[in-house]
Formats: structure tokens, sequence, C-alpha cells
């Protein structure tokens, strides 16, 4: 009987000893699945953290803010007076205030794009559901810049820079800093070739001057005056350069009594092609004053359509065509 009873004791403690292992076993597999599955999930967070950070990126603007904005954006709007440099270089415009677009080097290019008015209607921009905008306007209505903020990232851009500098700030919003140093490097090389044809004097001066309806303007160094007044161009006069460039204008309204004092040895006039400008530019191109200015007298004065007051990318590769045509035909 005590050996019965012993043998039952043993086997019990053989039953429980082999329990607990198995216990232990399991208990140890689980752990090591919720490893796995702990492991699992934080791989999965982990790409999807580096899929999330792939599709922004962080740009500081030209006032010096950060701004999240998408790494390749599909959906942007575009305001300011530079349309030319986004649609040259493929940037996706849908939107932009398309009163600046008139040249006729526009012609054709902005179908599709939807016209949002000046400075840029709210509702309408936000239903054309946009991923960026590019605001030209930020030096204007404060409230009216962080409106569009609310409806996309919104980047500052001055489009009144010469074309080199807005052409590299492009390719930094936009992640084409090749493309644009190849566009730079394009016009340089066309410009290089219009200079050697028109072939001026060491220290010939020039005038850009502009008639919008019955004001008359010099303009400095932005614009047409980017382009006369590159390195191997004409050289700036001196009321042009005191007055306007050196206060950090972009242009100045003057009276006909100060032609002679901002003239220079050739006078660029460009006239807004309306009735009243039109009307106007005739009674100051036929007055005595004006024909008493030695750039007159010379023969060295150049009209054209205000619209080629630029150096829009757009109109850049024309405006270098025409610009020699111009001083030819005088």
């Amino acid at each position: 009987m005590k050996k019965l009873l012993a043998k039952r004791i043993i086997l019990w403690a053989g039953v429980l000893s082999l329990l607990l292992i198995l216990s232990a076993c399991s208990s140890s597999n689980g752990n090591v699945s919720d490893e796995k599955v702990e492991d699992s999930q934080e791989t999965v967070q982990s790409d999807e953290s580096k899929e999330e950070s792939a599709t922004t990126v962080q740009y500081t603007t030209i006032t010096g803010e950060q701004v999240e904005i998408p790494a390749d954006p599909k959906r942007v709007v575009y305001l300011g007076s530079t349309l030319g440099d986004f649609l040259v270089m493929d940037i996706p415009i849908i939107g932009s205030n398309l009163i600046h677009a008139t040249g006729k080097f526009y012609e054709g290019k902005t179908e599709g794009i939807i016209d949002v008015g000046n400075p840029g209607d709210l509702e309408l921009i936000l239903s054309l559901k946009p991923d960026l905008i590019i605001n030209g306007y930020y030096k204007g209505d404060s409230n009216q810049s962080e409106a569009f903020a609310k409806i996309a990232p919104t980047v500052p851009f001055n489009s009144a820079l010469p074309y080199k500098e807005r052409i590299i700030e492009i390719g930094n919003i936009f992640g084409q800093q090749e493309e644009a140093a190849g566009w730079i490097a394009k016009f340089e090389a066309q410009s290089q070739k219009m200079w050697d044809k028109i072939q001026l004097a060491e220290g010939e001066t020039a005038t850009v001057f502009l008639q919008l309806g019955k004001t008359f303007y010099v303009m400095g160094n932005r614009s047409l005056g980017a382009i006369i007044y590159e390195e191997q161009g004409f050289v700036i006069p001196p009321a042009v350069q005191e007055n306007i460039i050196d206060e950090e204008q972009t242009f100045l309204a003057i009276s006909e009594e100060l032609l002679p004092e901002y003239a220079g040895d050739h006078l660029f006039v460009l006239i807004l092609d309306n009735e009243e400008s039109q009307t106007e530019a005739n009674r100051m191109l036929e007055s005595r004053l004006w024909g008493t200015l030695p750039a007159v007298q010379k023969g060295n004065v150049y009209t054209a359509s205000a619209d080629w007051n630029t150096d829009d990318l757009l109109a850049l590769g024309q405006l270098l065509e025409e610009l020699p045509q111009w001083m030819q035909r005088q």
C-alpha cells in the first residue's frame, strides 16, 4: 500500500513538472510573439513617417519663415506679375491673376489656368483646392496673406527681383535647382549674343520711359531695365541711379520738365496699348522740350509696347531678339 502511494506521488509530481514546463514554453512563445507584433508595428509606423516626410519639405522663405510645403506640388496658384517664369519651368499652375498675362508672348500659354482675380479671390482659390500658393503680394495686405495660408501652404515671392534671382528662387521652391541654372546659362549666352550685335561704345547710357495713361515714368533696373543695364549693356544715367535705384525704387513718375535730367544717350519709350496712353505719348514725343534732347536729335529713340517692360522668362527669349531690331529700325 505504501509502495502504491509513493508511485502515485511520483507520477503526480512528474505531471506537475510537465505542466510547468509547457506553461513556461507557452509564456515564452507568447512574449516572443508580442515582441514580434510590437516590432512589426514600429516598422510600419517608421515607414509611414518616412513616407510622410518624403511628401513634404521644410522651406525657408525669402522672409526667413519656415514653411512646410509639398515636395512635389501638383496644384499651384501663383499671384504675381511674372507668370511666364513658372510656365517656362513647367510648374503646374492651375490659377493665377491673368491681368498681367497680356503680352503677345502669352498667346496660347494660359489655356486651362483659372483667372483668380487681382490680388486673388479667396473663395475661387479655395474652390481650386491648391496644394501650394505662391504669393507675390506678401508685402501688401497681411490679412490676405494669412487667409491664403489657411487654404494651402503659402510661400512669399518677390516678382520684382531681376530674372536670375527669381529663377533661382523658383528652383529652390520646387526642387529644380539644376533646371534653374540651365535656364540662366541659356539666357546669359543669348544676352551676350545680343550685346555683340549691338556693339555699344564705352560709357553709353540709356533710359527707359513708360507712358501709362497721363502718367510718365522713369524705370529703374527692373523689368526691361534689368536687361539693358546688364554688365555688358548700357550705363545707368546718374539721375536714375541716385533717385530710383539707390532709393530702392522700381520706377519714378516725373514731369516733362525733368526729362533732360533723366534722359540718357538712348531712350526706350514704352507705351501702354490704349488710346489715352498713345495720345499722351504722341503729345510728349512732339513737344519742343523732347526735340531738344541729344538722344532725340541723334535718332536714338526706340518706341515699343509697354508689354515689353518685362524680364519675364517667357518673354525673355523674344525680347533679346526684339531689342536689337528696335535699334536697327531707327
